[in-house]
């Protein structure tokens, strides 16, 4: 495999894990600071929930030498030039772990990075997950950077998403994960009305004091979802919930961030409850992650 074949690789990957993104391999912008044209391998321009979301892709294909610092520094550099949200490094050949520090505890709290061998990618967080109760499910896919963890850890989540090369407890540990649940519909539970209402007063029994504010947003034609962010005095980071109501069943995926990291990570939200689908699975069906 040479360097042409390599991109090709990664750009027809990608392409298949996110049909429904416009994958661009090859392309040319004008830096915002450098007024000169920047050389990208893979280009994603899209829309997430109401978000223009620009990620850019550089494919090394090094023989024997690993990322490094400078490796790193010099795409953050082109990053920001230009103007990306998201950026991914991808070589053959690893990262000393001063780059993979370098990549992950940047300051830039609007800007992510994210770093991966070629050899991992399939296991790139492109695909997706079922979650079930009863005989609703949906499919759920995680946000850039970070896994799904479909294991049944606690009774109130069907899934988690963290950063991936985590666990769950260490993400939950950092204050810095989301979980997912179906609440199907029933005599109590009649509509999405009726569950807000339902949480809103054991919310306010359990945290007393505690501040509720919702926000709507109308994604698309048919998909609405409702946010709702719950304020308590004692909590170090902030906790957002975003709602989408189906036809027999209520989605839902809690995002806790600390809250230095709200911009980044709320994004991630909304990635989740942009992509998400309803489906009716059989009760031989399993969840898997």
């Amino acid at each position: 495999m040479d360097w042409k074949e390599y991109e090709k690789t990664i750009h027809d990957y990608l392409t298949k894990q996110y049909p429904d993104f416009k994958i661009l391999h090859n392309q040319t912008i004008v830096g915002k600071m450098s007024k000169s044209d920047r050389q990208i391998d893979i280009l994603i321009d899209e829309t997430i929930a109401g978000h223009r979301i620009r990620i850019v892709i550089d494919s090394k294909f090094y023989k024997d030498t690993k990322i490094d610092v400078k490796d790193v520094e010099s795409f953050l550099g082109m990053l920001a030039d230009c103007e990306a949200h998201k950026g991914m490094l991808i070589t053959t050949k690893g990262f000393t772990k001063g780059a993979i520090n370098r990549a992950f505890y940047d300051s830039n709290k609007e800007l992510e990075l994210d770093i991966l061998n070629f050899d991992d990618l399939k296991q790139f967080d492109g695909f997706g997950a079922i979650i079930h109760k009863g005989n609703c499910g949906a499919i759920i896919t995680a946000p850039f950077g970070w896994i799904i963890d479909g294991a049944r850890h606690h009774p109130d989540f069907l899934a988690a998403f963290y950063q991936r090369g985590l666990d769950l407890m260490t993400a939950a540990q950092n204050k810095e994960w989301i979980y997912a649940s179906i609440e199907v519909k029933s005599e109590n539970t009649k509509s999405l009305k009726d569950f807000l209402k339902f949480q809103e007063d054991y919310t306010k029994r359990d945290l007393p004091g505690s501040k509720i504010e919702y926000e709507e947003r109308k994604i698309s034609k048919d998909k609405t979802i409702t946010f709702r962010e719950i304020s308590y005095d004692k909590y170090e980071h902030r906790e957002i919930t975003g709602f989408i109501e189906f036809d027999d069943f209520i989605f839902y995926a809690v995002l806790i961030t600390p809250k230095e990291l709200y911009v980044k990570n709320v994004r991630k939200l909304e990635f989740i409850l942009d992509r998400v689908l309803p489906l009716t699975v059989n009760h031989a069906d399993k969840n898997v992650g």
